[in-house]
Order: structure tokens, then sequence, then C-alpha cells
């Protein structure tokens, strides 16, 4: 285990932020080194994977850890395959649907890494990674043990999961293999193209629902390696629906899911929509033109830049909706 000073933390953002001190984790070993090394320290800790889900400072005062576990494990006899944390996530999808592997071809092209998928439960076009995760292998930095969480212990819900307040680094996650073969194809802009392209439903496989999902993805959404961005900035809102307010914008206006309990999840991306032309101009930050959910980047906006233009979008939010956004990249203090 290296420890380096001053190293830089890479981000999708391309936000200039140094961390104090780095260091990556090769083994399971170098884990309990690790603990060692910062149990009498008064230091703050960063996990970081490919930094596309980061909003972090100009220089983080503390120690930036990657872990680097990048095998992949199928396990035909248990319905199992594991995978390090460090794999890309698009390129295990990949490697599932190259298997004939179900369940994960909704979550195509998603950038990040395998690590980050549980801890903000990844979700795209009708799936979540939460439906299909058996088990999440991890070390807690806090008290220097190993640890296995099922399915519920990660107490998943929309957005977000127990791991996203604790002090476990995930090395390894264990998903499902043998879900059902049927295909999840109710998604609004998943319907809109086979509508568009006339495409049958029944000559559809994993592999081609994959394809269209890359598809959306590129024409919608911009490529973090091209225009700097953290991908979906803010969450949908769950609320009573007779919360919203609808005196400056009707409810016809929004776009509104029913869910149980009596409330309602607000599209946030439609809210933005309809405020935009109220935004603050910025030199560095602004909505990405073919989605209000994506704030972009031109390599040299501040974290304070990017931060300050998100809460201005929320304020907006709020006082024309009486709808509160929550920020869905972390911020890094």
């Amino acid at each position: 285990m290296k420890i380096i000073q001053n190293h830089k933390i890479t981000n999708s953002l391309k936000i200039d932020s140094i961390s104090k001190f780095y260091v990556e984790i090769n083994s399971k070993n170098e884990f309990l080194d690790l603990y060692e090394y910062m149990k009498d320290k008064d230091l703050d800790s960063l996990v970081i994977g490919e930094g596309t889900n980061l909003v972090p400072p100009n220089f983080f005062d503390g120690i930036a850890i990657k872990p680097n576990f990048k095998n992949i494990s199928f396990c035909n006899q248990k319905n199992i395959v594991s995978v390090g944390s460090s794999v890309n996530w698009h390129y295990f999808v990949c490697s599932c649907i190259e298997k004939n592997i179900s369940g994960f071809e909704n979550l195509s092209l998603i950038p990040g890494s395998v690590g980050a998928a549980p801890i903000q439960n990844i979700g795209a076009y009708g799936q979540e990674v939460s439906n299909l995760i058996e088990k999440v292998h991890c070390f807690d930095l806090r008290t220097g043990e190993f640890h296995t969480l099922d399915n519920k212990e990660c107490k998943f819900t929309y957005r977000n999961s127990f791991f996203k307040k604790s002090s476990l680094i995930i090395y390894s996650i264990d998903f499902i293999t043998n879900h059902n073969d049927e295909l999840n194809l109710d998604y609004e802009s998943i319907q809109k193209y086979m509508t568009h392209f006339k495409v049958d439903p029944k000559s559809l496989t994993a592999a081609r629902v994959s394809e269209i999902i890359c598809e959306i993805r590129k024409n919608t959404l911009p490529d973090p390696k091209i225009i700097p961005n953290a991908g979906s900035f803010f969450k949908n809102t769950k609320m009573h629906k007779q919360d919203i307010n609808d005196k400056i914008f009707s409810l016809d206006k929004l776009i509104i899911w029913d869910l149980e309990d009596g409330l309602v999840k607000v599209g946030a991306a439609r809210l933005i929509q309809l405020i935009k032309d109220q935004l603050p101009a910025n030199n560095n930050v602004k909505l990405y033109e073919k989605h209000a959910l994506i704030l972009v980047s031109n390599s040299f906006a501040s974290q304070s830049e990017i931060v300050e233009y998100a809460n201005s979008i929320k304020k907006l939010v709020y006082d024309n909706f009486n709808v509160s956004l929550e920020i869905e990249p972390i911020i890094v203090n």
C-alpha cells in the first residue's frame, strides 16, 4: 500500500480537484493496512471510483481511497456473478448480455463503476440495480472489519441505500443471474422508440433492448468524456399531490406518477424545463440543451460555481411549485 500526497481526483465534471492523500487498495489485506494507517489519524476519507457521480472541492483535506478490484466470476450452479467494485458498469452489463443473462439490459451505458451502483441504487428505463443484487461485500473503515450485507440489509430506496452515510467501502458485489427472461419495455421512451421505428416486441432480445437503450441515451444524454457532467443532477420528488403549487403552472403541465400511500412522484426535469428561462447566466456551468436534469461544465467550473447554480435551480423550483429538489451527485465537503 502506497500513500501518495497531493493527488488529482478524477471526476467527470472536470473540476480541478486535488486530494491531500491518495491510496489504491488492490487486495483485502491492504484494507487492514489502511485501517492501521488511519485509526490514530483525524483524516476525512473519500472513496472514489470513476468519479462520475462526484462534485469534489478544489482541495480535499483528507485521503481519497480507490479500491482496485476487477474480477468477474460467473457461477452457474448458484446463479450468481461476483464482480469487483472497480469494473466498469457498462462493461459488466455487456458481459452479462453476452452470456444471455437478462435483467441488466435496461441499465446499459450508465457511467461509472460497479461499486458505485448500489450506493445510489442506480436506475434507468424502469429498472433499478437493487432488483439484481443478492449480496454486497465491504470493509468498515471505522472498525477495521469485513462485512457482507444481503439485499434487505442494504436498505435500498429510490436513488439511495444504507451505504451513502456509512463507513463501508464496497469491494465486491454478488448479482443474481437467473431473472425472469421477460423484457422490461414499459418505459415511455422505449415505447416511443419502438413505435417510431416500428419495432415488433416479439422480435426483441436483451441484446437488442440494450442497443435501443444505448441509442436513446446517446441521443438525449451527454457523454461525460466529451461534455463534462455528473449525470442526472436532481432526483424526482415524492410528495402529496395537494402540496404542489399550481397557481403559476397548472398541474397538467407537470409529469406526475401516482405512488402508494397517497403520494406522487413529480418529474424534476419538467419542473426545470418550465423555469429554465428564469435561471441566472453562468459562464462555466449551464443546463444541457437536450435534458434539463443535466448540468454541464466547460471544464473551468469550480465546485462552488456548480453548487451555486444547482441551488438557484432548487430555489426557483421551490418558489414556483413548492417542490423541494434533492441533489443526486455527492457534494464532497
